[in-house]
Order: structure tokens, then sequence, then C-alpha cells
């Protein structure tokens, strides 16, 4: 049954009845226009669950990689700490050998020299005194570095400790994130289904008219090769966390697009939108990246002062839009000028 036509992100839709099934989550809505408002909430709060998880696993990461750090160090401390003592063993042996042979007594070369009572008994004397001084000095070194070498150790030890617990903290963030991705992954493949299930007539309005670009003026030098390959691009599919060349997320065509000019750009929009210079919303031109809601979790990138190229969300492709009706702008970024 057809009725009213209403605008739902710039885009005309039937607001017809229509019957969904009702999933074991929250009641879908039964019109097109709703079902087609809760697909991009749904997708907005997939893509936001997305980023932080992103960025956890960065943090994951990192962590273990520290963590590894952390235990190779507590190992070389630990092997450090084990030569000192064998060091120390040995002096005390050799110390108590010398001990035999001068007695102590004749550790001094002074004392060896005046108690000496031939050219043969001082040469032997002084020998000893050398080999009990040289032992002594060695055991004493050996126990300085081994005190030294045990702080150490214990320092690294408590590193690698800290790091373990933090890299298991993290991933259990990571964990918890990838089990609300999956509930949202199910929710919003059963509207995609309802959409898909449309007639000819009201997919056809919900559509729109697709932009391919063909207008676009392809700037020179770099940002000229961005755009370029941002137009190579489109029609690829969303997918989350990929970089390409075969799908993108948002911030993942972003990314390769500018490595590809040399530049590199952090992995997830919200830390993207920290690069380059801002710029406000009359003064933007080709190049400069759009972030939208907040917090930050979708960004495009711009073709002109109209329209941007972004990977909108699953189910979709990358595609070109307009600035501002992709999303509320929260802000503008110029990574090359």
């Amino acid at each position: 049954m057809r009725g009213l036509i209403a605008s739902i992100g710039g885009v005309a839709v039937l607001t017809a009845t229509l019957l969904v099934a009702p999933g074991p989550a929250a009641a879908q809505p039964t019109t097109v226009a709703g079902l087609l408002a809760y697909y991009h909430d749904l997708s907005q709060e997939a893509e936001r669950v997305n980023e932080e998880l992103l960025i956890l696993q960065e943090q994951v990461s990192a962590q273990e990689r520290a963590s590894a750090a952390a235990t190779k160090a507590a190992k070389e401390a630990e092997a450090v700490a084990d030569t000192a003592r064998a060091k120390i063993n040995s002096a005390q042996d050799l110390d108590e050998v010398a001990e035999v042979l001068a007695a102590r007594r004749a550790r001094d070369a002074l004392s060896a020299f005046a108690t000496s009572s031939s050219p043969d008994d001082l040469l032997v004397r002084l020998e000893a005194a050398s080999l009990a001084q040289r032992m002594t000095g060695e055991r004493l070194v050996g126990e300085s570095t081994l005190a030294a070498a045990e702080v150490a150790e214990d320092k690294a030890e408590a590193a690698s400790a800290s790091a373990k617990a933090a890299s298991a903290k993290a991933g259990k963030g990571a964990a918890t994130l990838r089990e609300r991705r999956t509930d949202l992954d199910g929710q919003i493949a059963e509207v995609r289904e309802a959409l898909d299930n449309l007639t000819p007539d009201q997919r056809a309005l919900l559509a729109g008219v697709e932009d391919y670009g063909d207008d676009v003026v392809i700037p020179s030098g770099n940002i000229g090769g961005i755009i370029r390959y941002l137009m190579s691009q489109l029609g690829k599919p969303y997918l989350w966390g990929a970089v390409g060349p075969a799908a993108y997320d948002c911030s993942g065509l972003v990314q390769t697009s500018f490595r590809r000019a040399g530049v590199t750009l952090p992995r997830v929009s919200v830390q993207q939108s920290q690069v380059g210079m801002p710029v406000s919303r009359a003064d933007v031109k080709a190049g400069d990246l759009i972030f939208y809601y907040r917090p930050v979790h979708h960004v495009a990138i711009a073709v002109d002062d109209t329209r941007a190229v972004h990977a909108p969300s699953i189910g979709e492709t990358v595609k070109i839009g307009g600035i501002d009706e992709i999303g509320p702008i929260t802000v503008i970024r110029r990574v090359l000028a």
C-alpha cells in the first residue's frame, strides 16, 4: 500500500506499510521510511563499535609487544644475575686457593717483600698476593653487579607481569566489542533482508539517483592521484576492518587512498580527525577529509566543494554522496595543501 513520501537522509522514500517479522532483538519498524532510518541507525552504531574495536586491537597488539619486550628483558636480567653469581662463587673458590698459598698475610705486596726469605720466595709471595687481590676484586665487582642485576631482574619481572595484565584486560574489552558487533551484524542482516524484499518501485525510490562522478574534475599533484584512485574504487563493497583493495570500511578507504600519495594516516576516523589543519565548510576543496557524528566515527574524502567519496555502511558500496547529506559534520581537516 502506497503512502506519503518522506525524506530520510536527503533521499525521498515511500512510507508504505511494510510487514516485517519481528526479530529476536527489538521490534523492527513497519514502514519503509522507518525501516530505512532504523537501518542507518544500526549501521552508524555498528561503525562506531567497529572503530572502537580497531583501536582496542591496536592497544592489544601494543601491549603484547610490550609484554614480549618485558619478558625478554627479565630473561636477560636473570642471565646477568646468574653470571654474577657464578663469578662470585668462582672468586670465592679461588680466594680459598690464594689463602692456602699466601695465608692472606702475603696479599699485600709490601708484606710479601718484608717477610720473604729469598728472591724466589719473594716471587712466590708476590704472585700469591696478586692472585688474591685479583680474585677479591672480582668478587667485589661480582657482588656489585649481582646487586644491580637483581634489581633489574625484579623490575623487569614486574614490568612483564604488568604488561601481561594490561594485554589481558584489553583483550577482554575487545572480546566484548566483538560480541556487540556480532549482535549488530545480525540485526543489520535482518533489516537488510527486509529492505531487499521491497518492491522494485520502492527500491528505486530508496536508491535515488546514483552519482558516478563523470563530471568530477581531477586536480593536479598528489591530491589528483588520491581522487583518481577513489574514482577507481567506486562500487567496491563495504566491509568492517577492510583496507582494500577488494573492500573497505570508511577509514580504511581514507588510509589506503592517502598512502598511495605517500601520506601515512592513523587507522580509524577519530584518530584521523586529529591530523592536518582545520578547514571551514565554505573553504572545502578536493582532498579534504570530512568527519561525521559525535564522537567521530565516519569519514569521507571531498572530490569538490559539494560531494565526497565514502564507504557508507554494511550492505553498501563505495560511492559519491553530498557532503552535507552524508551525516552531521563534526570537523573538516586538510592533510595535503
